[in-house]
């Protein structure tokens, strides 16, 4: 996901030497099944799952035929690593988040060289809640400033007791509830996913 992020989620990034060919699968039912199923548990893929969906226009799409692996539920394409940048090239708007499956050994992603580094993710929100109590100009700026972070910890928190560190639900609602105005006025392009209730 943060790979998706660093190109504002507009494509995917190259394969890896060892990933010849790309699995979109076609319907959520079965992303979320390998999300939690898979992602959640392997610590290559961060303890998460992120869940996205994306339009392809046609004709290139068109050229993949629908792989069965398993049962009818699990269909997916086949494309060729080499076909990723034109991939991304017929992507129609930006790939969203539909879904999200955060597993026990879930540590988050830090940016480097900021106070937020070498933070979980808990800790992270923890540090956002005394931005925002210092001063919320200087919450507002932050957000800007680390938007990949929220983007992937927001439903992550929303799902957090935090009283053990003395944050009450009221307060985390604060939080959340400015978090997701300030995003609105930096991203009003980008959805920001809250997690399904």
């Amino acid at each position: 996901m943060k790979l998706i992020l660093d190109i504002n989620l507009r494509g995917f990034p190259p394969r890896l030497p060892e990933q010849p060919i790309f699995y979109p699968v076609l319907n959520q039912t079965y992303a979320d099944q390998i999300a939690l199923e898979w992602n959640t548990k392997d610590k290559f893929s961060g303890n998460v799952g992120f869940v996205t969906e994306f339009i392809v226009a046609s004709p290139f799409i068109d050229r993949y035929e629908v792989q069965i692996v398993g049962s009818r539920n699990h269909n997916e394409l086949w494309i060729p690593a080499e076909d990723i940048d034109e991939l991304n090239n017929n992507i129609d708007g930006q790939i969203k988040l539909v879904n999200v499956f955060y597993g026990y050994d879930y540590k988050g992603l830090t940016p480097e060289l900021t106070i937020f580094e070498d933070k979980n993710p808990i800790e992270q929100f923890v540090i956002w809640k005394e931005i925002l109590d210092y001063n919320s100009m200087d919450f507002y700026c932050e957000i800007k400033e680390h938007w990949k972070y929220i983007f992937m910890n927001y439903p992550y928190w929303k799902k957090i007791d935090f009283i053990d560190y003395g944050i009450t639900e009221e307060m985390k609602f604060e939080v959340l509830l400015t978090m997701k105005e300030y995003w609105k006025d930096h991203f009003p392009q980008t959805e920001l996913f809250e997690g399904n209730t």
